[in-house]
């Protein structure tokens, strides 16, 4: 099955905010902005604060004249789709869904309702929307991948860890954007001349389980591939990697923050931050089917120097140079 039909199918980092710091007036179209939050996994503290001073500046005060609801649930789609029923019967005036799962359920729950989505892997393929430019219908917001991502991902992996052999893939095969970075990654790994061996895991458990199995493999390097479960175990999983000596690539930096080797991709952060001002647009009165779909317009790297002396690895010059932040 082409991995478009198959997503159809299933859906059927600190940075410098260029923005200013003193907050506009205050909205004189919208009274009291009532706005949900919708999440497979709990979002950071970080995520929320910065949706919170996006709106800020745009004159929108928590407690005053803004309310947020944040749902998030780590079991079964039923549950998240539950979720996303409350918020509809909340009668919130925006869903902000991160991730695909979240963005399904939303878009099950409601066609009326604007949905702002952040960190969706690919939302034309996935139905979301119907292009990029022109969104068509209830959801816009923002895209976190693009095609070449895995394979810079890996080839930069790859020259952190230079004797890598073997690479193990850990998925998460609930988020239909999982698998499509899947594909992408074990074809970058193929081309490289690696082998791969995949594992599953989203909980405490099975991400122990998973990298009991992939030491038991004996590969020598861990990508785990982007999912919200991956930043809510961020602490267990460099713990894990720590125990098994084994270097982990990621893509977002709340990984490496935690104690992971390195991360190439976007800033969730700087999405949620973002995401304020298509909210702020559409409580004004625009059209999330006039809203173009944002995708990221740079990925940083980060590097993790204690986690690399850890594992005895000496980070090339070259990749210091081009490192956005090296975490000490």
């Amino acid at each position: 099955m082409r991995r478009r039909e198959f997503i159809t199918l299933l859906g059927g980092a600190a940075v410098a905010w260029p923005f200013p710091v003193r907050a506009q007036q205050p909205p004189t179209t919208v009274k009291q902005a009532r706005v949900g939050v919708l999440a497979v996994s709990p979002p950071t503290p970080a995520m929320l604060n910065a949706f919170r001073e996006g709106m800020r500046e745009r004159g929108y005060i928590e407690g005053q004249n803004l309310s947020i609801d944040v749902r998030w649930s780590q079991g079964t789609f039923e549950q998240i789709s539950a979720l996303a029923a409350e918020l509809v019967s909340a009668n919130v005036q925006v869903i902000i869904a991160w991730a695909t799962p979240s963005v399904i359920a939303a878009r099950r729950a409601t066609s009326v309702i604007p949905i702002v989505m952040v960190s969706v892997g690919d939302p034309v393929g996935s139905g979301f929307v119907t292009s990029l430019a022109r969104p068509g219908g209830n959801i816009t917001g923002f895209s976190g991948f693009t095609a070449d991502l895995s394979a810079k991902l890996m080839a930069l992996f790859v020259e952190l860890v230079p004797n890598i052999k073997r690479v193990g893939i850990v998925s998460n095969s609930y988020n239909p954007n999982v698998m499509v970075q899947l594909w992408e990654t074990e074809d970058a790994v193929h081309k490289l001349g690696l082998q791969s061996q995949v594992v599953e895991a989203r909980t405490p458990e099975e991400f122990e389980r998973a990298f009991a199995r992939l030491s038991m493999e004996r590969v020598h390097g861990v990508v785990l591939l982007a999912d919200p479960s991956v930043i809510e175990q961020a602490k267990k999983i460099a713990e894990l990697a720590q125990a098994a000596r084994l270097p982990t690539a990621f893509q977002r930096r709340e990984n490496v923050e935690a104690g992971g080797l390195m991360s190439y991709g976007g800033n969730i952060q700087y999405q949620f931050r973002q995401a304020a001002i298509h909210v702020d647009r559409i409580l004004k009165g625009a059209k999330p089917a006039d809203l173009p779909v944002e995708q990221p317009t740079k990925y940083e790297l980060v590097i993790n120097l204690k986690a690399a002396k850890a594992l005895g690895i000496q980070i090339p010059d070259k990749l210091l140079a081009l490192a956005d932040e090296v975490i000490e």
